[in-house]
């Protein structure tokens, strides 16, 4: 709810029951793609404080949108990210969420967005 959601009116039409799951866990890496007209990323600073029930807009702190290199996505035919530790982009673990729209198909059905190459750091099994 409220994270790359927005339809062609607007009007955002996301989950706020998954906006606070995602909140409750802070994964690294959070990928969806219903809303076609939503397609990119976004990296998510979760508010800190430990309450869950409280209004949609308090649950994220702020979001900065990802930067797109139109001219390597057509070049690689994807559209990527490094959010390891020591990049420019990297999420903080249970601090930050990388939130990807990686639909790739238009608002009627057509194939038409860029995969996503997304590049983290996970721990050793």
């Amino acid at each position: 709810m409220g994270v790359m959601d927005a339809t062609t009116t607007g009007e955002h039409v996301g989950c706020e029951h998954l906006l606070r799951a995602a909140r409750r866990c802070k994964p690294r890496l959070y990928c969806f793609g219903h809303i076609h007209e939503g397609w990119g990323a976004q990296k998510v600073r979760w508010n800190n404080n430990d309450q869950l029930d409280v209004k949609i807009e308090e649950h994220i702190e702020f979001a900065d949108a990802v930067p797109l290199d139109w001219e390597a996505i057509m070049d690689e035919r994807a559209a990527s990210i490094d959010v390891g530790q020591g990049s420019d982009d990297a999420v903080e673990f249970g601090r930050d969420t990388l939130m990807v729209n990686a639909s790739i198909m238009s608002v009627t059905y057509k194939p038409f967005n860029a995969p996503w190459l997304v590049d983290l750091d996970l721990e050793q099994a």
